[in-house]
């Protein structure tokens, strides 16, 4: 799943290649993003990061990064839901 800003800019770039390259480039990004949405579900604290101003996100997250979730396994996180689901998607083709 892609992030908002990485689809507007892409979707602005001057031409596929272009577009593609952003795609690529950013995919590390938005799959930490996914993983991360994907923790703060799990403690039941999406809505509530969600609704936080975050024009200063150091001022609310400056602990959190210093302690925990480092880039690499939330994006593990995400990779794994995304093949899970693919997988399940996958059986139920075959049991149609």
């Amino acid at each position: 799943m892609q992030t908002r800003a990485v689809r507007l800019l892409a979707e602005g770039a001057p031409d596929d290649a272009t577009a593609d390259y952003l795609h690529r480039y950013f995919e590390p990004t938005a799959r930490a993003i996914d993983g991360l949405e994907s923790a703060l579900a799990g403690l039941g604290l999406l809505e509530d990061a969600l609704a936080l101003d975050l024009r200063k996100p150091h001022d609310y997250f400056h602990r959190v990064w210093s302690t925990a979730f480092r880039a690499a396994d939330l994006a593990q996180t995400a990779g794994d839901e995304q093949d899970q689901a693919a997988d399940v998607t996958d059986e139920q083709e075959q049991c149609a």
